[in-house]
């Protein structure tokens, strides 16, 4: 069984594969239909955002969540 985990602000990720990088968690929000986005920053360079579906961040194909 999978276990669901949450995604909340200061939570880091690397990105798999080619450019991948790490990934911090700068905030969480809902859209207009309540699927849920994390606005991140790349931890070596804190001016390169991204904002991406959650249940992106939880794919282990694209990224790998680094507990700290």
């Amino acid at each position: 069984m999978r276990r669901k985990r949450e995604i909340v602000e200061g939570q880091m990720f690397r990105k798999l594969g080619p450019g991948g990088g790490i990934w911090e968690v700068v905030a969480i929000r809902k859209d207009g239909m309540g699927t849920q986005h994390a606005q991140m920053k790349r931890a070596d360079d804190p001016h390169t955002l991204k904002t991406l579906a959650v249940v992106t961040l939880l794919d282990p194909h694209q990224f790998e969540w680094l507990e700290g």
